[in-house]
């Protein structure tokens, strides 16, 4: 696959260019690396300004649909998430709760996290499989677990964007 290189306007407002040596992308988002970052860090399409070369590699309408997320369960759908919690779980099939894997973080913070995400009504796994959706990396992260993820089509987020998606609802 060759390059892309676009100007992109991030969440807070700031534009930089950035350059992908190697990417995929979605109906909403483009996945990618760098060649000095060592995970691959995910553009929304509707914040890129202007791609400077690259242009005709992008899918456009021909690009697969992004995950749909779940709304985030209320009050009353918390209560029963926790007794279904409880209960044996039966396996997700394809299609259902989008899944996330949280490595690399110390085992306190990853509790919270996972709890959060549970919260927000993902599926929480310990090994990342062929229908993970995400994968949030710490500073600790292995790269066999980062890998695999990849393989699966799994967007891969810093703890930062996966906090920010259970506040919007959307990947920044």
């Amino acid at each position: 696959m060759t390059s892309i290189k676009f100007s992109y306007k991030d969440s807070k407002g700031d534009v930089s260019e950035r350059e992908l040596i190697q990417w995929s992308e979605n109906s909403i988002y483009i996945q990618g690396r760098s060649a000095s970052d060592s995970f691959p860090k995910t553009f929304r399409k509707d914040r890129i300004i202007k791609v400077l070369f690259g242009a005709e590699l992008l899918l456009h309408d021909a690009a697969p649909p992004a995950p749909k997320l779940q709304p985030k369960p209320k009050a009353s759908a918390l209560a029963a998430l926790e007794a279904a919690l409880s209960a044996p779980q039966p396996k997700t099939p394809l299609g259902g709760i989008n899944q996330i894997l949280f490595t690399g973080f110390v085992a306190a913070y990853r509790a919270e996290l996972e709890e959060k995400a549970l919260g927000f009504g993902l599926k929480v796994m310990s090994t990342p499989g062929k229908t993970l959706t995400f994968l949030c990396y710490g500073d600790n992260a292995g790269p066999t677990k980062v890998a695999k993820a990849l393989e699966a089509g799994a967007f891969i987020i810093d703890s930062e964007q996966f906090l920010r998606l259970i506040a919007t609802g959307e990947l920044p």
